[in-house]
Order: structure tokens, then sequence, then C-alpha cells
């Protein structure tokens, strides 16, 4: 083999390696995009389902809020009726303590 001929088979030996260097480096861009791709999709889908407990705890939250409320009102009502009744029951004797004090300063 000449030397024109062993430089012909190193250039077509350097320009393919370049092709497969170029191919490799092509598909590993693809799958670098295809796995940023599958990352930014499972990111999103977690920040998602986040979002649903968080909205799910929250609503969860105000109900048990407006329940504790609810009972707190009814406990509050029953307090005061049962103030509202004891008042009632000694009104009668308070008036007439009333009376006698002012029957007895004039």
């Amino acid at each position: 083999m000449s030397g024109i001929e062993t430089v012909k088979v190193i250039v077509d030996a350097e320009k393919q390696a370049a092709k497969l260097i170029d191919d490799a480096m092509t598909e590993a861009s693809a799958i670098r995009k295809t796995i940023d791709s599958l990352v930014q999709q499972q990111r999103q889908q977690m920040l998602d389902e986040a979002k649903k407990e968080a909205a799910e705890i929250s609503a969860r939250a105000g109900d048990e809020g407006r329940l504790e409320a609810e009972q707190y009102e009814r406990e509050s009502a029953k307090a005061l009726q049962a103030l509202i009744a004891r008042a009632s029951a000694r009104k009668d004797a308070t008036v007439e303590k009333l009376v006698t004090m002012m029957m007895k300063l004039e």
C-alpha cells in the first residue's frame, strides 16, 4: 500500500470516527431531552398531587373549624339559657329585696 492510500484509509477512518461520535452525541442529546421531559413530568405530577393534598387538608381543617364553632355556639347557647333561667328564678327574690331596701330607706 502506498503512502497516499494509507493517508486515504486514515482520513476515511477519521471521518467514520467523527460520524460515529456525532451520531452518539446526537443520540445522547435526544436521550437527555427525553429524560429531562420525564423528570419535568414527574415533578409536575408530584406538585399537582401536593397541591391536591394541601387543598384537601385545608378543606378538612375548614370543615373541622366550622364544626367546632357550631359546637361552641350550641354550648354557649345552652350556658346562656341556663344563666337566664337562674336569673329568672332569682328575679322575684331580688325584686323583693330591692323593695324591702327601698322601703327601709324611706
